[in-house]
């Protein structure tokens, strides 16, 4: 293995790694906002609380030389217990709120160490790929897909054994373009929610790896080579159609 390319595999196992990371810190990024906001809140209502009391205080001591001071000791206790509570809570709200931004920012370094692993990573496995083309020439680098292996007619099952395996590949393929009709649905759904925790459920968004750019690439081979970029040949399409079978076999069941 050449230095390139354990620079390379070195780059990528790092990336691996930092992309957990990042999933973790997502994590605790969402729950420590959920909290945030939810300390928040309940220091929002104690302060509504507190201020309630002392509105209700002030008016009791309004009176109090009328009412010879009725109601006053307890008004005077509900107020300092309801203030002494919004400040509690106000305080906690403070505490989440930093701990959530420290969470914001970790998870923004993490993301940052992804992106920066993956370019060089992208760099290193790009140069791996030059070096080695350039020690194997014109060379196939990828060999062609194998054709698929097909019956002799000595090895040819009956009719009746190929329709049914192909009535039983049709209903299956229906069913499994119907499940993922179903499961695009719900995820399409799913991806309107922002990120954070709901009961059981995490959503995150972590950036995706970078693919390679055909249409730069074609560019690039053009203005370095005049030439077209390099090809290989790919699988032959397979299709199966069985309509005319299950159009005969829904013809008898109606029969029967």
């Amino acid at each position: 293995m050449s230095n390139t390319t354990k620079v390379a595999a070195r780059l990528m196992a790092q990336l691996l790694d930092a992309e957990g990371a990042l999933t973790a810190a997502r994590r605790e990024e969402a729950r420590t906002a959920g909290m945030a906001t939810r300390a928040a809140a309940r220091a929002k209502a104690a302060r509504t609380a507190a201020a309630t009391a002392r509105r209700d205080l002030a008016k009791v001591e309004a009176t109090a030389v009328a009412t010879n001071g009725k109601g006053l000791l307890a008004a005077t206790r509900k107020a300092d217990t309801r203030t002494a509570k919004a400040e509690q809570l106000t305080a906690t709200a403070r505490e989440a709120k930093t701990t959530a931004t420290l969470a914001r920012r970790a998870a923004r370094a993490a993301a940052r160490r992804v992106d920066r692993l993956g370019r060089r990573a992208a760099v290193a496995a790009s140069r791996s790929v030059e070096k080695i083309a350039a020690r194997l020439g014109e060379t196939t680098l990828t060999p062609a897909a194998e054709a698929d292996r097909t019956l002799t007619a000595d090895e040819l099952p009956a009719v009746e054994e190929i329709e049914t395996h192909a009535a039983r590949y049709a209903d299956f393929d229906q069913r499994a373009k119907d499940l993922a009709k179903l499961a695009d649905a719900e995820k399409v759904w799913l991806r309107t929610l922002p990120v954070g925790i709901y009961g059981g459920v995490v959503i995150t968004r972590t950036p995706g790896r970078s693919v390679l750019d055909g249409t730069q690439v074609a560019l690039d081979y053009t203005n370095r080579f005049g030439q077209l970029p390099p090809r290989k040949a790919t699988r032959m399409t397979f299709k199966v159609d069985a309509s005319a079978l299950l159009s005969r076999t829904a013809g008898q069941a109606l029969a029967a």
